[in-house]
């Protein structure tokens, strides 16, 4: 079955080279290579073009600057393949990334989720599960997993019901990701990390110091949403509640900590969660946490603020 890979670009040329390495040189015949130029305006598109010509697989589209989202949605117009992969320019992956993954596919899985290889510029790195295993039911472990586009690839009816990326905002694959599994017939599973996930470090400390952190909220509100009008809300609300928790009082709020907008971002979490789901601390996937986040769920809040941020890196 065809694949296509869409991958977004927009001034990596530091990076794009290793990424369409990575891709072109895949052990998986069958698949398009889609990158999309977001209104580069640094060398990368000169770096695409270079490849053109000795990779028949690799294509080159142009549209003005819009965002991470709106590239990935502009790609998906030229994708011919049966399933869609998503890629970003500056990580790259295994050469049998796909093969792996599409063999998976190939027996009548939805979507196909891997392991990711987080890395550092010193060197250092660590592996992060694709799918978190809580219990038998993958829809609901799945859920419970990390909501990125690119360690998965997906069958294009997905798609070709009209599922898009959320413009102009961060966190844009949580609401498409969460859908997806919640509507999925069968996810498949590859226990390798197969994706390498760059982690520029001074582009996450920035990120911490900008308001649009605060977008999670928005995003949270859509997948609240969205699970109501697919009548999946009541279904799926163990899931939903550790979502927000994990957005919102664990991982999100040690952003928050580092931001110059914790207060904002504390006080729009507490009113979240009471609004919504006001008995959270009883969620039963909070007991599979390590003891220290566990510890921080527990005793975290404007007063104990500066006990943990000594604790907290």
């Amino acid at each position: 079955m065809k694949l296509s890979v869409i991958v977004p670009m927009y001034n990596v040329e530091d990076y794009v080279e290793e990424c369409l390495l990575s891709l072109v040189k895949q052990t998986y015949q069958d698949m398009e290579i889609i990158v999309v130029d977001d209104g580069a305006t640094d060398n990368s598109i000169k770096i695409v073009e270079d490849m053109l010509p000795k990779y028949q697989q690799l294509s080159l589209v142009h549209k003005p600057n819009g965002g991470l989202s709106d590239a990935r949605n502009f790609g998906l117009k030229y994708a011919k393949g049966d399933y869609i992969g998503f890629i970003d320019s500056d990580d790259y992956v295994d050469e049998t990334f796909y093969e792996k993954m599409m063999n998976v596919a190939i027996q009548g899985y939805d979507v196909v989720v891997c392991d990711i290889h987080y890395f550092f510029e010193d060197g250092s790195g660590y592996v992060m599960k694709g799918i978190n295993h809580h219990g038998n039911d993958m829809h609901k472990n799945a859920l419970l997993s990390p909501m990125f586009a690119w360690n998965k690839v997906y069958h294009r009816h997905f798609f070709d019901d009209g599922i898009r990326y959320p413009l102009n905002t961060w966190y844009e694959d949580t609401p498409v990701t969460t859908m997806i599994f919640a509507t999925s017939n069968k996810i498949g599973y590859v226990a390798e990390a197969l994706v390498h996930y760059r982690q520029r470090q001074g582009s996450i400390m920035a990120s911490n110091q900008s308001k649009r952190i605060l977008e999670i909220f928005n995003i949270m509100e859509m997948v609240r949403t969205n699970f109501k009008n697919m009548n999946l809300y009541k279904k799926f609300y163990n899931e939903i509640e550790y979502l927000h928790i994990e957005h919102l009082r664990l991982y999100g709020m040690f952003r928050f900590i580092r931001s110059p907008y914790f207060i904002e971002g504390y006080t729009k979490s507490e009113h979240v969660m009471n609004m919504n789901f006001p008995n959270w601390e009883r969620n039963c996937y909070i007991k599979d946490l390590n003891w220290k986040n566990r510890l921080f769920l527990k005793f975290f809040n404007q007063r104990t603020k500066k006990l943990f941020e000594l604790f907290i890196k």
